[in-house]
């Protein structure tokens, strides 16, 4: 069974992918199902071993990059 969510996503990005005939939803689970295959691997915590400090996400590109990107934060 599928639940409908609001999420908040930058309207440029939405009038992109409407334009290439993108589906967002379909695209949203799919990332979600990626990441969370990531975080339950065996290897996930190896990802950190290189990281001078483990609460970062080094190495793996930020999926909510948030205010790095110029956007406000709440």
């Amino acid at each position: 069974m599928k639940k409908n969510v609001m999420i908040r996503i930058d309207e440029n990005l939405i009038k992109k992918a409407k334009e290439y005939g993108l589906n967002i939803s379909k695209i949203s689970e799919n990332a979600l199902k990626e990441m969370l295959r990531r975080m339950q691997s065996p290897d996930f915590s190896k990802e950190f071993e290189n990281c001078p400090n483990p609460d970062d996400w080094c190495g793996r590109r930020d999926l909510n990059p948030g205010s790095q990107r110029g956007r406000l934060t709440s």
